[in-house]
Parts: C-alpha cells; structure tokens; sequence
C-alpha cells in the first residue's frame, strides 16, 4: 500500500498524519514562476474564515485546459519523471488559468523528485509515503517507486497528485494559512478541521480529473476505481482519529467534484457535520 502526507492542527502544535490507501500510488511537479492574476482585477489573497467560507476560488467557474496526450514510457526512474513532470504541466496550466479569473496570483510549486524514501518538509518521510507538499516551502516531494514506474498514468495516482497539488491551491488562495490558525480547543474540533481541509483536497483533485479526463482517454471504469478505492479508504478503515473522513464523505466529495469541474462545488468549510465526519 502507498500513502499521502496531510496535518493535523491541535491547537497550536501541528502534527503530521498519514493516510494509508490501498493500491499504490505516485505523485508529481514543476517548478515555475510566479503569474499575477489577469483574467481579472488582482485582489488580495483573503484571509480569516472568509478565505474558507467565501473565497474567490468558489466563484472561478469551471476548469476548462484539458491535458494534451501524455508520453507513455514506463519501466524506468527518467522515463515515469518524463511523464509526470508532463502531467504537472498541465496542473500548472489548470489552476493558473482558474485563479487568473479572479484576480488571486499563481506560482507554480517547487517539485523534487526523489527515488528513495528521505527526509522531507522537516522531518522523516514515513512509511508508506509516495508524496508530501510542504506548506512552507511551496514544494512537493514525490517518491517515484515500483508502481509509479510500473504504471504511471494509473487514474488512482493521477487523484493522489491532484490532491496533494490541491493543498497547494489551497495555499495559494489563503486556505491553508487560514485553516493553521484556526482555534482547536480540543483534539475532536481540531480534526473535525483536518477533515474539512482535507476532504476539499479531495474534491478539487477530482474537479482538475474531470476537466482532463477526456483528452487522457480514460473511461467509466477508470472513475469508478477511483471511488472504490476511496470507499475503503475512509477514516473506519485506516485511521482511528478520524482525521480525513469516512468512506462514504470521502466518496461524497469526490463526485461532487467531478460532477462539477469546478471549485464551487469544493466548499467544504460551510457544509453540515455530517457531510465531513
């Protein structure tokens, strides 16, 4: 099994979790430079819970840069960076395009590559890893192992690295900063937190999957290992502090993104309890 890197907020300390999926995964990224927003007059990055409840990335409309077709070497570390640093192009492309429309600025992350597990974003990288991002550092570490190289244009790892290019949206747009500096006067408020942050991740990874999943070809049955993979994947199954959300939340979420394409339907900080828990 492989895994993604998250956080969680107790109160002021914030500890590292790791949620494991089953299957195994890969991750990606591209270093770049920083665009002001021109598709609209530039706004301030929002702050304080407006930047969870009412940010400008809501209102950006649907994602619309499809991926152009993908190399398709396999079987080795240089050709499977080969083609993820092609499907990190198209993320940049994606997202830049989206937050241009409401005027909040883009910088692509930092990517690092590496081909064994090592020490990232402060401190050791964990079992089962494949990917973390960095809040700080704007970078995300991508471990390309066995099946990364085996398989890389597998949908499930094309939703992980959506997801953790998502936390990088989300540091972008003020969510992230936002969310850290929330209070948690107890350990149930502060992942009740976590899952929130986490399960928008979810669902803007899946509205990015949307918006390419033609032009890459997949098919009903690609969608659908996503979401079974995801319903056993809930908090029930692998993490006991309920940091993520449960299986059908998990579900929930990712086909409102991908139903969608869009952020709008990615509000997760203004849905009832139960859609988080």
């Amino acid at each position: 099994m492989e895994g993604i890197t998250t956080s969680i907020q107790f109160g002021t300390v914030h500890i590292p979790r790791i949620l494991l999926l089953a299957g195994a995964l890969a991750g990606l990224l591209l270093t770049g430079t920083a665009h002001a927003g021109t598709g609209a007059a530039s706004v301030p990055v929002p702050t304080g819970t407006e930047a969870l409840t009412r940010n400008p990335l809501y209102r950006s409309g649907k994602l619309t840069v499809p991926c152009g077709t993908q190399p398709e070497d396999s079987g080795s570390f240089t050709a499977t960076k080969k083609h993820l640093t092609a499907m990190l192009n198209c993320l940049n492309a994606s997202w830049s395009a989206q937050l241009k429309k409401v005027g909040l600025p883009f910088r692509n992350p930092k990517i690092r590559f590496i081909a064994k597990p090592t020490r990232a974003c402060g401190s050791a990288w964990g079992e089962n890893v494949t990917g973390r991002y960095c809040d700080d550092k704007r970078q995300l570490v991508v471990l390309i192992g066995e099946y990364a190289i085996e398989d890389p244009a597998d949908p499930v790892a094309l939703h992980l690295i959506a997801h953790e290019y998502a936390h990088h949206v989300q540091n972008l747009t003020g969510m992230s900063a936002s969310y850290w500096n929330m209070p948690a006067r107890t350990k149930a408020q502060a992942l009740a937190q976590s899952r929130r942050f986490e399960l928008q991740a979810d669902c803007l990874g899946a509205a990015f999957m949307r918006s390419i999943w033609a032009s890459q070809e997949y098919q009903d049955e690609d969608w659908q290992e996503v979401v079974d993979l995801y319903r056993e994947s809930g908090d029930e199954a692998f993490d006991k502090e309920r940091s993520h959300g449960n299986g059908k939340n998990r579900v929930a979420w990712l086909r409102k993104g991908f139903a969608a394409a869009s952020p709008a339907a990615c509000n997760t900080w203004t849905a009832p309890a139960a859609r988080v828990s």
